[in-house]
């Protein structure tokens, strides 16, 4: 029988500082807030703001409604919106865990607003601005081997600029990633493959850990047959250009059979 854990985020994933605000200009520091490690930092001698007052977090994905694939990428966001109480200074963190622990690979989709640390994913400087009362930060998430119901954990900061970290609100919230657990034998290949971005504009990186060989098939979800142009980059590793495409889902194999679906934006 499948058991299914529950997790209760209780607070910040950490500090955050920004010179006259306590939003980390360098990212929210380890140690506070993930199921990993219980930590809070709504507590004395970290963040001890005030109630929530309007303030709203919510997390998004491009996951489809059947569910996430093993080795697949997909698209997580984070959406801040002060809903004209505070400042438009806010700051984040966020890890993707299971009961087990952190589960598949954060990738940083853009360096300009979020980075790595760890298992981690937090905001940059640049990261901590908004506009207009909102802010959002976008990342990609490699599934791996995840399991079913593995969780995104965030805490968001709605600083309030006073040079202290008191009066600071801190919203966690959380949200499960259902896996595509309808998987038969024949489909096993399609998930030992990688493909970003996905979706993707104008190219794919396709990636495998054994050896892709072209040339290489593009299929509408109605069966039509797309042409495609693939540059070998290594044994492994192919850069596809898929620009020409309409908008849509899309099946990619290679000769030897292997899929992956992707899509074009």
């Amino acid at each position: 029988m499948k058991k299914k854990y529950v997790f209760v985020l209780t607070a910040a994933l950490g500090i955050f500082m920004v010179q006259d605000a306590y939003t980390n200009s360098g990212g929210a520091p380890s140690g506070n807030g993930s199921p990993s490690n219980g930590a809070s930092c709504d507590r004395a001698g970290c963040h001890n703001g005030p109630a929530v007052a309007g303030q709203t977090v919510s997390i998004s994905t491009n996951i489809p409604a059947n569910g996430f694939k093993e080795d697949s990428i997909y698209q997580i966001t984070i959406s801040a919106n002060n809903n004209g109480s505070g400042t438009d200074r806010m700051g984040f963190a966020a890890t993707v865990e299971s009961a087990s622990g952190h589960e598949g690979t954060i990738i940083v989709s853009d360096a300009s607003k979020t980075q790595k640390i760890g298992t981690r994913i937090t905001h940059t400087f640049a990261g901590i601005s908004g506009s207009g009362g909102q802010n959002s930060w976008t990342f990609d998430w490699n599934a791996g081997q995840a399991p079913d119901q593995t969780t995104v954990y965030t805490a968001v900061n709605f600083a309030n600029q006073n040079g202290s970290t008191s009066g600071d609100v801190i919203i966690s919230q959380s949200f499960a990633l259902n896996k595509n657990l309808g998987i038969g034998l024949e489909e096993v290949a399609l998930n030992k493959i990688a493909a970003y971005p996905n979706p993707a504009i104008d190219l794919l990186t396709v990636s495998s850990s054994t050896k892709l060989s072209g040339p290489f098939k593009v299929l509408s979800t109605d069966g039509k047959s797309m042409p495609i142009e693939a540059l070998e980059q290594a044994a492994n590793h192919w850069e596809l250009e898929v620009g020409h495409l309409p908008s849509g889902l899309y099946i990619l194999s290679d000769n030897a059979g292997n899929q992956i679906r992707f899509t074009k934006q």
